[in-house]
């Protein structure tokens, strides 16, 4: 944000304060490049100058912002404007999610279907409209040998969207086949091509805390492979 505010420049030192265990060494590889590198650390006992070589972000990058931090940071929204006037792209992490599951030949898929089944099925669609399923509606082909395992993900705080879920779930390597986000009902089912896959997946994200909430990351009690019957069973 200073950088966009024209408060500092590529070539302002930035400096840090903290104590001696507090000093360590971060991989190159954990860093992205939102990360700010700084050049130099005080200690109590010491001063560093890092040398780090590693450019400094050029202002905000905008596809990792979400709506949510947009709502709480204010400031965030006129730069948003100024920046956009300027004819940069400021295109938001959730535009990014959003599109892409719109455009995804599954959800066209799923859109098309229920355009056919609405006037038969006028009430289902209403219900499953509260829904998000990332990939074809239920079905076998995803599971080939039927083997499917679902992971029962609860206690989602109702800020959260869809699109952190995703993104948190690449960060704990455990991207599922498939997503059924209930957000209104505060659940969301992920599908894994098998119950190791699925187990690996539970420990993975044990303990496990989204917008503030410890979910709660379980087995589904019924696994699927034909229906919702997980669904009811933590209805």
């Amino acid at each position: 944000m200073m950088v966009s505010m024209g408060a500092v420049q590529e070539d302002t030192p930035v400096v840090t304060i903290v104590h001696d265990c507090q000093v360590v060494d971060i991989a190159e590889e954990l860093l992205d490049d939102h990360d700010l590198t700084v050049d130099y650390i005080l200690t109590p006992t010491r001063t560093i100058k890092t040398n780090c070589k590693r450019p400094k972000p050029q202002g905000i990058i905008w596809h990792k912002v979400s709506y949510e931090m947009l709502g709480k940071i204010p400031i965030l929204k006129s730069l948003r404007h100024r920046e956009k006037q300027t004819g940069k792209d400021v295109t938001l992490l959730d535009e990014h999610s959003d599109l892409a599951s719109a455009n995804t030949p599954a959800v066209l898929n799923e859109k098309a279907m229920a355009e056919n089944t609405r006037p038969q099925a006028a009430m289902g669609s209403a219900q499953i409209g509260q829904h998000y399923v990332e990939s074809d509606s239920l079905s076998p082909r995803l599971g080939g040998s039927g083997m499917i395992t679902t992971v029962y993900v609860g206690n989602i705080p109702p800020s959260v969207r869809v699109s952190e879920l995703k993104s948190a779930l690449r960060e704990f390597h455990a991207t599922p086949l498939r997503l059924n986000w209930q957000g209104a009902q505060h659940r969301a089912f992920l599908d894994y091509k098998d119950k190791a896959t699925a187990e690996s997946a539970v420990s993975s994200l044990k303990g496990w805390s989204l917008g503030g909430n410890t979910l709660r990351v379980e087995l589904a009690k019924n696994q699927r492979n034909k229906g919702q019957v997980e669904i009811n069973s933590h209805k």
